[in-house]
């Protein structure tokens, strides 16, 4: 049967932060040389953006799968590339779930096999890879230096997610912390963990798949409202690391880790 993974992602508008997606789309190729690759992006905004300004269209998940089944594909694997199971991956799930209930005419299903793999923070042993190996080559050399990664943050129910994470990192490291642009934690309940130490200076990380506007403007911008100037005007040096976790090597590993899961099911 033909088999084909399908890639995806929030998506972004940042040429530049696609590198990441890049890397990723690499990645992939090189562990399922014999499989079929395609991209789907979850936000419309995204979406319409890029198609506005750039001409290039970029597939929906429902138009990824509804073209692989036109194709032929029996067995597809939507590979989720969001950080946490949040909005976007429950509508990603939903729609994963109303393809595998398709059926012909004759009560056939479209597809065979039809899977979703799971974000990148899932599972207890999935925040103990990022913690333990993803960030070894970001840690800080000197006590005087704090790391703290930016998340996006979220409404939905799932905002969780980032105080699991936090949690388990001040445990791990005692100058590495998590803050969210939208939801708890944020950086005011970062700003009074930082103030416990005796740090001088901060390097701010995104903790999201790309680096993005958020990475670009929230975190590193110049505007007084941004994570690098208010962390400035607190007397501390601050350098910011754009490079999304997509270009993380240990990260890539764990989404191709959960692809492979669902591959092994069929």
């Amino acid at each position: 049967m033909k088999t084909a993974i399908v890639l995806a992602a929030f998506g972004t508008t940042v040429p530049r932060a696609r590198l990441a997606l890049e890397n990723i789309e690499k990645e992939y190729k090189s562990a399922f040389s014999d499989l079929e690759i395609r991209w789907a992006y979850t936000s419309d905004m995204v979406r319409r953006k890029i198609w506005r300004e750039e001409g290039v269209f970029i597939d929906t998940p429902a138009t990824a799968l509804a073209k692989l089944q036109e194709e032929g594909y029996q067995n597809v694997i939507v590979q989720s590339l969001h950080i946490f199971p949040g909005q976007e991956y429950h509508d990603l799930n939903n729609i994963v779930e109303s393809f595998a209930g398709l059926r012909d005419a004759k009560g056939k299903n479209f597809f065979h096999n039809l899977l979703l793999g799971k974000p990148l923070l899932y599972e207890y042993e999935d925040y103990l890879h990022v913690t333990e190996q993803s960030l070894k080559n970001y840690l800080p050399q000197s006590e005087d230096t704090a790391l703290v990664l930016m998340g996006h943050g979220t409404e939905h129910f799932a905002f969780s997610t980032y105080g699991c994470l936090n949690d388990i990192l001040r445990h791990i490291y005692k100058n590495v912390f998590l803050a969210t642009v939208e939801g708890y934690p944020g950086l005011d309940h970062v700003q009074a963990d930082l103030q416990k130490g005796s740090f001088k200076k901060i390097n701010l990380l995104p903790f999201m798949v790309v680096a993005g506007d958020h990475s670009i403007n929230d975190m590193a911008g110049d505007e007084e409202d941004s994570w690098k100037i208010v962390l400035q005007e607190s007397g501390y040096e601050v350098d910011c690391i754009l490079e999304g976790m997509g270009e993380n090597k240990s990260v890539v590993n764990l989404f191709l880790a959960h692809t492979r899961r669902e591959l092994s099911s069929l």
